[in-house]
């Protein structure tokens, strides 16, 4: 059995189990730090379940809520040292570009994911490894530079009205939106091995 918690823009909760999967949005407005515990409790009790079958947590390491990712991974890593269980990280760039790896597409691929407004965090990939750090960019305030060897990929987050962003048409041939699935978290992570040991949030220098 399986958690997931994905806090980077809002408080999701997965549960795999037997091949299925359970999901829940939290609505939290207070310190998500404070309630975490609790709010996980009544997850797994209302999926028939406790803490004590889990097995393994999945975390998604970022981009996004630098205080909710943490919030997930210092959870997790108190469990392990009470429990016999493993803590697994990916960021959501990663996932996305595993995601990817399986068309085997050989270009470049520059990952976009949507955090607000107009606003983006990207990353760029070839093959499985990252190119360069990933960065925010306003869209609205900088020059996008496109290249026609590169496959452009977005979150299925992308606001429509971000399509009409003069950068975003120059790339319209080039693009692919795609969304990630919690469900496929833990198999991804098990074909890449990546972050078994001590995962860590995802920093991004210009977000703060």
């Amino acid at each position: 059995m399986f958690l997931i918690l994905d806090f980077t823009q809002s408080f999701r909760l997965a549960l795999i189990h037997n091949g299925k999967l359970v999901n829940k949005e939290l609505k939290i407005k207070k310190n998500i730090s404070e309630i975490l515990i609790i709010e996980i409790d009544k997850f797994l009790k209302k999926s028939r379940t406790n803490i004590k079958k889990i097995k393994s947590i999945y975390i998604i390491t970022g981009p996004g809520s630098f205080t909710g990712i943490r919030s997930a991974l210092t959870f997790a890593k108190a469990l392990r040292l009470t429990m016999n269980l493993n803590i697994f990280g990916l960021s959501k760039f990663e996932l996305i570009n595993s995601k990817m790896e399986l068309s085997k597409i050989r270009k470049t691929k520059c990952i976009i994911l949507h955090f607000r407004n107009n606003e983006f965090f990207i990353q760029s990939f070839k093959g499985k490894k990252s190119i360069n750090q990933p960065t925010l960019v306003n869209f609205d305030n900088e020059k996008f530079r496109y290249n026609n060897a590169t496959i452009y990929i977005c979150d299925i987050n992308l606001h429509k009205k971000s399509l009409e962003n003069k950068s975003f048409l120059k790339i319209k041939a080039n693009f692919h939106l795609i969304d990630y699935n919690l469900y496929e978290l833990p198999k991804i992570i098990d074909n890449n091995m990546i972050d078994k040991i001590d995962p860590k949030p995802l920093y991004i220098n210009n977000y703060f």
